[in-house]
């Protein structure tokens, strides 16, 4: 009987690959029967139109409109291609009693996404056919001396230097001949080239086949008055002067506009859109607004995303600036191939020079056209140094480039959101900037005003992102300005350059005494990143209107006594990244007015007692301070009775030897934060059990805590009440080695979570409660011995993780799925995993599988996944990134080593040569 075994081995597998096939071709009959039936709906209606076509032409006074004319002949070539696929999908159904032969597996998986694809253009086609009227009147016949009248409709804009808009213009147009897009808003800062867009728009309607009957530009920004506004309507629509005479007012006029064009398929282009003007305004001038039965289409541009909502746009497409190489092209055609070539070394300085430029067609014009008559080496060399010091003293920025951005900043209604905007040029260029960050910083300068300040400097956030003045991540965590937009900041903030050092930021490099000797004017200083380890042996001047000072990222290592001296107006203080600096000096106690100080990052090992004194401190960050075991609570902390921002989060390796922090100091501590009246942000780490029940507990506590991480929480099992936790937004959990579970029960309160990581929880199962954290993101699981699934299927609804976009698994080794199901991620997301040697399977199926961005692991990994079908193999495998394999077998019970560098400092979005000396920007 030993030679049957290996038969029998086989029988189950042949059995899982008959049952497969069945199952799939009964899958692909159910489709051909879907597409069937949708071909008959499409056919249906085909003859119907057809039918009222005839009817129309019959008079032999109309003709079929192009539109429908393009349709009925798709219709044709779809019912012949859908004929040709059915036949194709019932032979294999026919075939199904050859269900063991691989090839027709596949075959069958073949036509069924084509079966798929075919039935939504179908249905597409058919929801397309939707017409207001299927003829038009027959055009008179054309006598020689009269030209056509399309060619008259539409009046030509010259255009040159069009560099980067092809595409876009393929964009728009696309919207433009979709029948469901009536209102189309073409968005983006001053500058970008909104404008020529448009006019490129415009000129493509006398070289393209289009439907409209007349086609208007109007720049709003200039036509302001209601009567300036109809007149150049009226013109376009040639009513004669006696007909506009008789409209006696406003109203009258605004009757006779509509009804004229509500007989006919308008193009309305309105340039410049700006405040204040809404859909009522439209209809008020006499515009009919666009829906299906009429066609017609407005496209308008502005400076404002928000503006996109008064009017209403059902598109909104953002113009970007120019990417590197098309913005260098656009530069060196505006500067001249010859010019350019005069000089070896010119076209190196001329990549600087358009970098400096950031993308922006304004400046790239308006720098090229200067650079156009400028040979010398000497010249060009001039110009990057004051493009990168003073950008504003170059000839024509002032003038030309900054003026249409400060347009969206003097369209900012508020006074605080113009000054938090500014303040943003604190920033050195290309800087991500957190969003938590910038919000504490305006709290403690003091632009924040009002009961909830978090609240307001969000709303700001959001009203500086749709005005185009900042530029946001999808989670707006992260903010960051455009190059010349931050130049335009700093210009205004140093009041047009009327005052150079009122806000001074430097970057790298060395300091001088010069240099130094400026802060005497200054409002605001910004230090980033120097690399002088001496930097303050000097001593800067008395700075008595001084209110801001930043000194980042630099390798100063103390501060001499008397440094803060006379810096009396210090409201903000930030020390953050200078991991040298192990001591502060006395008189930071004398800083009075003080109410922002940041030591995060920094070798600091004790608090001067004469903290105490800064009464007025609203922020005080002590982030990953690891050298700062103590901070005693009655002596300083009680007496920082404003206090509205905490927070002190610790490395997860700073305490992996033993727990530093005795549960009476940490009760006490809490105890402490608990009697701060104004608090609305606490972010903290815990190490004791006792502790976290006193915050969940703590109702005054449980609104302020915004992150919290565990670390050796022992005793700790469950964790039952986060939902206590409303503004939790991110949650961290290391070496709780009781814990089993994660638990929460109302899903609605826990909706500001966004980040989860658990690491070295070696009696944790599963994260099933966290599916339903409807705005995570990011979800890190490392070093769990127990979990074998990530979510098990008891607990999944409808759809789980609905806006994951980050997903990592490492070193799990009991872990047999991420989920059963195969439909748990609904929008797209990426996945890392590393030394999970019993994960054999993805939870993706043929339509999921479309969510999945990338994917990377060992390949040794990769290639034991087993596979449902060979399409999701393949779409998966081309967005898999292989991971460099470790060395040896896999440690499966690893913790990690080493100390973990974990920073909350702005990192840099890209990099540009630097000139190696400081320079204040």
């Amino acid at each position: 009987m030993d030679f049957m075994s290996p038969v029998l081995n086989i029988i189950p597998g042949l059995w899982d690959f008959g049952v497969k096939h069945v199952a799939n071709v009964t899958h692909l009959g159910k489709r051909l029967e879907e597409l069937r039936t949708a071909m008959d709906d499409l056919s249906d209606h085909r003859n119907d139109v057809k039918e009222s076509v005839e009817i129309g032409v019959r008079s032999q006074q109309e003709m079929v409109t192009k539109r429908v004319e393009r349709w009925l002949s798709k219709v044709e070539t779809i019912e012949q291609q859908v004929t040709a696929l059915v036949h194709e999908g019932n032979l294999q159904v026919e075939r199904k009693c050859l269900g063991c032969c691989p090839r027709n597996l596949q075959t069958a998986y073949k036509i069924g996404k084509k079966v798929l694809k075919k039935t939504a253009e179908v249905k597409k086609l058919l929801e397309n056919g939707d017409f207001a009227a299927v003829t038009e009147r027959l055009p008179p016949l054309p006598s020689p001396p009269t030209p056509s009248r399309r060619p008259q409709m539409v009046a030509q804009f010259p255009m040159e230097n069009t560099v980067g808009l092809d595409s876009k213009v393929e964009d728009v147009w696309e919207k433009i001949e979709d029948g469901n897009v009536g209102i189309i808003g073409l968005y983006g800062i001053g500058g970008v080239g909104k404008t020529t867009l448009l006019k490129k728009i415009n000129n493509e309607f006398s070289i393209r086949n289009h439907e409209f009957d007349t086609v208007i530009w109007v720049t709003q920004s200039k036509a302001t008055k209601v009567e300036e506004f109809q007149d150049i309507v009226r013109r376009k629509l040639e009513i004669s002067d006696d007909i506009w005479q008789k409209c006696s007012n406003e109203n009258d006029r605004a009757c006779e506009i509509f009804r004229l064009l509500s007989g006919t398929r308008f193009m309305l282009l309105l340039d410049d859109v700006q405040k204040s003007f809404s859909k009522s305004q439209l209809t008020s001038l006499g515009i009919p607004l666009p829906d299906k039965g009429n066609g017609s289409k407005i496209i308008f541009t502005t400076r404002s995303e928000e503006l996109c909502g008064y009017l209403g746009a059902q598109e909104r497409i953002k113009v970007e600036c120019l990417p590197p190489e098309q913005a260098l092209s656009l530069f060196s055609m505006t500067v001249g191939e010859h010019n350019l070539k005069y000089n070896p070394e010119i076209p190196k300085l001329a990549e600087i020079v358009a970098a400096r430029c950031s993308g922006l067609p304004l400046a790239l014009l308006t720098v090229g056209s200067v650079m156009a008559s400028r040979k010398s080496y000497h010249d060009w060399i001039c110009a990057v140094e004051m493009l990168q010091s003073y950008p504003s003293e170059f000839s024509g920025m002032g003038d030309q480039v900054f003026p249409p951005i400060k347009f969206s900043y003097d369209s900012l209604t508020s006074p605080i959101a113009r000054k938090c905007f500014l303040y943003c040029s604190l920033f050195p260029e290309n800087c991500t900037i957190s969003v938590d960050e910038l919000i504490d910083l305006w709290i403690g300068e003091g632009l924040l005003d009002g009961t909830s300040p978090r609240e307001q400097g969000e709303f700001i956030i959001s009203t500086l992102k749709l005005s185009c003045l900042l530029e946001a991540d999808e989670s707006m965590e992260f903010v960051w300005m455009h190059d010349m937009i931050r130049d335009m900041a700093l210009w205004l903030a140093r009041d047009e350059e009327k005052n150079k050092n009122k806000v001074l930021v430097a970057r790298s490099g060395r300091l001088t005494d010069q240099e130094f000797n400026k802060w005497i004017d200054s409002s605001w200083v910004s230090l980033w990143g120097c690399s002088d380890r001496e930097i303050m042996i000097h001593y800067p001047p008395t700075c008595l209107n001084l209110s801001t000072l930043l000194i980042r990222d630099t390798l100063v290592k103390a501060f001499p006594g008397g440094f803060f001296e006379f810096m009396t107006g210090l409201k903000a203080l930030d020390l953050s990244g200078n991991q040298g600096l192990v001591e502060l000096p006395l008189e930071i106690g004398r800083l009075r007015i003080l109410q922002y100080l940041n030591l995060s990052l920094t070798s600091i090992t004790k608090l001067p007692t004469g903290l105490s004194n800064l009464r007025n401190l609203r922020c005080l960050l002590l982030d990953y301070t690891m050298h700062l075991k103590e901070i005693p609570p009655k002596e300083v902390m009680s007496c920082l009775s404003l206090l509205q921002v905490y927070s002190k989060m610790n490395g997860v390796m700073e305490y992996f030897d033993e727990v530093k922090v005795s549960v009476a100091d940490e009760l006490a501590f809490l105890e402490v934060l608990e009697g701060f009246r104004y608090m609305n942000k606490i972010c903290i780490t815990i190490f004791c059990q006792p502790s976290v029940a006193k915050i969940f507990s703590s109702y005054t506590k449980q609104a302020c805590i915004r992150k919290l991480k565990l670390i050796d929480c022992t005793g700790l099992t469950s964790l039952c009440s986060i939902h206590a936790l409303p503004n939790l937004g991110k949650l961290e959990i290391f070496r709780c080695c009781s814990l089993r579970e994660i638990r929460f029960s109302d899903w609605d309160e826990f909706h500001n979570l966004r980040q989860v990581h658990v690491g070295v929880c070696p009696l944790l199962r599963n994260l099933d409660y966290l599916a339903y954290a409807r705005n995570l993101e990011i979800l890190t699981v490392l070093d769990c011995q127990s979990m074998e699934q990530v979510i098990s299927e008891e607990i999944v609804r409808d759809e789980v993780f609905p806006n994951l976009k980050t997903l990592s698994l490492t070193c799990l080794p009991s872990l047999r799925t991420i989920c059963r199901l195969r439909k748990i991620f609904p929008s797209p997301i990426e996945i890392e995993v590393s030394r999970c040697p019993r994960l054999r399977k993805l939870p993706f199926d043929d339509e999921s599988v479309d969510f999945l961005k990338k994917i990377r692991g060992e390949l040794e990994w990769w290639a034991a996944l087993g596979w449902d079908s060979d399409s999701v193999k393949e779409a998966c495998s081309f967005k898999f990134k292989p991971t460099s394999a470790p060395s040896g077998k896999a440690k499966e019970t690893s913790a990690p080593s080493g100390k973990a560098k974990e920073t909350t400092a702005s990192t840099s979005k890209k990099k540009k040569s630097k000139a190696s000396k400081s320079r204040w920007l």
